[in-house]
């Protein structure tokens, strides 16, 4: 009897006190959190005029932040736009997640540009917590080209989060043991964010839902259209989305109006941003102009074939949809609707208009003297000589100018536009310049590249010399052929890009 009565404390005093000794850990990490401010660290390499203002930190305030836990994945919200461990804080247009890995107190992702987007971005965030703690650290690297200037630069972002001590939860009251009523949860949509235009024409940032930032907008700051490039095949039609927004990015209601630039057969473009293709269109490339007062921006269609339009979604760059992952922007230089854009734009055209023309009055005054001079030596020759004078007939005008490749140095003949070898896009070549420095070509895919650029923005490999690479290739025993998915032309089998195009090309089956 005893023994059954002890047996019976224990299990009452285990089923008290199990609830406090679980009190003591949380086994969650949703609730409230201080989080410092984020501090961001910029490294600048490569950066032309072209680039635009250099990247500089902007960082962003501490505050109190809500962290709410669903599984092993946390989302954050009340510092900066709202932030989910699934994906990279800062988003940027076109950004596609390569990888991801969880567990129950740490978080890593990356995430990287498509291969065909001009402008490659890396981003690696990694998270790192426990009961009390919360570190973030993000690495970030940028690479473009613009007018043939590099564009490189590297970031680093960290902060931490601290637990705050929760209130203490009031004692239950007769009426909160009765059931409740069923009502309708409250859901909370966290918007997509945009990061901050810190390079080039990156997005500006979206406020979030429910935030009074728009219940007054400000004066239009950029016109927005997406997808900035489209693929249609005949007897397809496809709807752009257009937005006028102000610096906070906000919408402001107004509608940009949608033109076709050139009358085309069979592509008929409504002022809605509606896109019909007919049947029979012809393949092309054409730009479609949304515009808003005097300001306008443009995004393209290309109307391909079927066979085409497979080849050119395998080359990556486009959704499934054939649509680019990017947006065309053009942003107003004032508060009023129809100013001119200043993306790109400084002082320094100013000057060179100004130079240019300094140099071009002085060419002119010394081409009227050079003339003056001349015709007093031709009269001086007449009085003196009985002898006609015999003008000599003009020098044949000059042939057109051979194309030189900036990475291998092999000379193509005029009408070529991009190098078979490597694929880079090929020069007017100058008689009588020095030889510069070739450029460099990447070992994964072939792809050259001009003077200055050491690393493949595709693949970040190291660039290697094009006698490297081309040393470091097999030879291949019978000759075949190659075709330009793209255009259908042919080449030799030791060709690797089209010369018309740049597209890769493929064997011949």
């Amino acid at each position: 009897m005893r023994s059954g009565t002890r047996a019976l404390t224990a299990i009452l005093f285990g089923l008290t006190c199990a609830p406090a000794l679980r009190a003591d850990a949380p086994a969650t990490l949703s609730g409230r959190w201080s989080a410092t401010s984020l501090t961001e660290t910029w490294s600048i390499g490569d950066w032309g005029s072209a680039c635009g203002p250099k990247p500089s930190a902007a960082g962003e305030r501490g505050g109190t932040a809500t962290i709410e836990q669903n599984g092993t994945e946390l989302t954050i919200t009340g510092v900066g736009h709202t932030f989910s461990t699934t994906s990279c804080w800062e988003p940027l247009p076109g950004l596609v997640r390569t990888s991801h890995s969880a567990s129950a107190r740490s978080w890593r992702t990356t995430c990287k540009s498509p291969p065909g987007d001009p402008r490659q971005s890396s981003l690696v965030t990694t998270l790192g917590a426990n009961d009390q703690q919360i570190s973030f650290d993000e690495t970030g690297q940028y690479q473009f080209v613009i007018k043939g200037q590099n564009c490189t630069a590297s970031v680093r972002r960290t902060r931490s989060f601290r637990r705050l001590a929760a209130a203490l939860a009031p004692q239950p009251t007769p009426s909160a043991l009765a059931p409740a009523t069923p009502t309708a949860q409250t859901l909370t949509v966290a918007p997509t964010a945009v990061p901050s235009s810190r390079m080039g024409d990156l997005d500006m940032p979206t406020p979030k839902v429910g935030s009074s930032t728009c219940a007054l907008p400000g004066p239009p700051a950029r016109i927005e259209v997406r997808p900035s490039h489209k693929l249609l095949r005949p007897g397809e039609s496809f709807d752009f989305s257009a937005a006028v927004l102000d610096s906070h990015g906000c919408r402001l209601g107004i509608a940009p109006a949608f033109r076709l630039d050139d009358d085309v057969k069979g592509v008929n473009v409504s002022p809605t941003g509606k896109v019909r293709v007919d049947d029979g269109a012809a393949e092309g490339e054409h730009s479609v102009v949304a515009t808003v007062g005097a300001r306008s921006v443009s995004v393209k269609i290309d109307v391909v074939s079927r066979e085409r339009y497979d080849a050119l979604l395998a080359q990556g760059g486009y959704d499934p949809s054939g649509a680019s992952t990017d947006a065309a922007v053009a942003r107003l230089e004032s508060d009023s609707v129809g100013a001119r854009s200043t993306v790109l734009e400084d002082d320094s055209g100013k000057r060179r208009t100004l130079f240019v023309a300094i140099v071009g009055a002085a060419a002119l005054v010394l081409g009227l003297v050079g003339l003056v001079l001349v015709r007093r030596s031709r009269k001086r020759v007449l009085t003196h000589s009985v002898a006609p004078v015999q003008v000599a007939a003009p020098p044949p005008p000059r042939a057109n100018r051979a194309m030189v490749c900036p990475t291998c140095r092999e000379e193509f003949p005029p009408e070529a536009q991009f190098c078979p070898k490597d694929g880079n896009r090929l020069l007017p070549l100058e008689r009588g310049t020095s030889v510069g420095p070739t450029g460099a070509v990447c070992p994964v895919c072939g792809q050259g590249y001009d003077p200055g650029v050491s690393v493949c923005p595709k693949h970040e490999e190291p660039l290697v010399p094009p006698l490297v690479y081309a040393a470091s290739r097999s030879v291949p025993l019978v000759e075949s052929k190659k075709i330009c998915p793209v255009c259908g032309a042919q080449f030799t089998g030791e060709s690797q890009f089209c010369g018309s195009c740049g597209a890769a090309l493929v064997p011949v089956n």
